[in-house]
């Protein structure tokens, strides 16, 4: 079958949307189905990744996060008529104009991913759209409970919801032993610890990623670690407020922060302005095995979203799956559904520097309680939050029988 699926951005664009994407697509491919994104790029392209057809297409312009333009819908009609299935992933103006214009007669699949936050004064109208759009999808899934609930427009459609958890490749995610990584002394006198996995020395800026040594190293700092885009609503402010906080206090903590985006330069000076520059380490992403390195050594993860826009937390996933104690902020979405208060890690008020150092201090002080809640949260994501299970899901979806 040919299936079409609808998002702002693809691979290798990184982003937790983008993430579930391409999951979708490839899963698909592997299925012997015909999958095609469409999605938007810095020019007009076609290409075939990982046998997916991605066709990229320029925007005229943005509003607020949304990439918008003509040529967008003209391509989702020539590419629309040709499919079996559409996969629409929301919110994207384009893609919800473009189903109501060109997705008559068409099986649509609309995979929600959270409430659009910005600009303000056009989501009314745009909440309006989003609830004609429902009227011509099939099926509408959310990632939690707590987002079809609490979403604004989640609720018209409430006879066409499915909750689909997101999930990821769990096994792994599991911790690797002290031995599978080699250990390298600061290059060109930096202060970083860089590691490889697999290899004997590190062969390129690739290849290399700073990681806190092993556990036997006991003077080694307590390790708290964050990954995502740098933007507006992951709260990373409020991470390097908290840090501050916790050295003025004569606590040895350090961070190790992963990611890049449009506040990266403003996050450097934070630091730098902090006087953190000996305890907080910041590094673009990094290749997968390096990436998921990292997990396996910090001592607990913290996503201090202040934002709905983060309407659940891949890399929240990510962490419990390496066995990590979470630190999230209750936003009423699926944050506080993935990780437990109390049983996976601990939930704050976000925005809330005070509650989150004192969480930090909380998981470094009280080493018994970090690691119950590191093994719990292992559990919750085995059992929850596997990528087999959601692409099952999706499955049933595409190409079961009609709701």
């Amino acid at each position: 079958m040919k299936i079409l699926l609808v998002n702002k951005a693809y691979h290798p664009h990184i982003g937790g949307v983008e993430t579930v994407v391409r999951q979708i697509a490839t899963h698909m491919a592997r299925l012997g189905h015909e999958p095609c994104v469409l999605c938007f790029g810095s020019r007009n392209v076609s290409e075939e990744l990982e046998g997916v057809q991605v066709r990229r297409v320029a925007p005229f312009a943005r509003v607020g996060s949304a990439p918008v333009g003509l040529s967008f819908i003209r391509e989702f009609r020539r590419l629309a008529a040709r499919a079996d299935v559409i996969n629409i992933h929301s919110p994207n103006p384009m893609g919800e104009v473009s189903a109501l214009l060109f997705g008559k007669n068409k099986k649509i699949v609309c995979t929600y991913h959270g409430d659009a936050q910005r600009p303000g004064f056009l989501l009314p109208g745009y909440d309006l759209l989003m609830r004609r759009f429902f009227s011509v999808c099939a099926a509408v899934t959310a990632s939690s409970p707590k987002l079809a609930v609490h979403s604004r427009v989640l609720p018209s459609a409430a006879s066409k919801i499915t909750i689909v958890p997101l999930g990821i490749p769990i096994e792994k995610y599991d911790r690797l032993p002290p031995d599978r990584f080699a250990v390298f002394p600061p290059p060109r006198g930096g202060r970083e610890v860089y590691i490889t996995h697999g290899l004997s020395s590190p062969s390129s800026e690739g290849d290399v990623a700073y990681r806190r040594q092993g556990e036997s190293f006991c003077s080694d700092p307590f390790t708290v670690m964050f990954a995502g885009r740098l933007v507006y609503y992951k709260g990373v402010f409020v991470l390097i407020e908290a840090l501050s906080r916790l050295k003025k206090a004569g606590e040895d903590v350090s961070a190790l922060i992963v990611g890049s985006g449009p506040l990266e330069k403003e996050i450097k000076d934070a630091i730098i302005s902090e006087q953190l520059e000996n305890c907080v380490t910041v590094l673009p992403h990094q290749p997968d095995d390096i990436y998921r390195a990292m997990f396996a050594r910090a001592d607990c993860f913290a996503l201090p979203s202040t934002h709905k826009t983060e309407a659940y937390g891949i890399a929240i996933l990510e962490a419990m799956a390496s066995g990590l104690p979470v630190i999230s902020t209750e936003l009423g979405t699926g944050t506080s559904w993935v990780n437990e208060n109390g049983r996976t890690g601990l939930v704050v008020p976000p925005g809330d520097p005070c509650a989150l150092s004192e969480a930090i201090k909380y998981l470094a002080k009280h080493t018994e309680e970090r690691k119950k809640m590191g093994a719990s949260a292992l559990v919750r994501a085995r059992e929850a939050f596997d990528e087999k299970t959601m692409l099952k899901a999706y499955e049933e979806l595409f190409f079961g029988h009609e709701k």
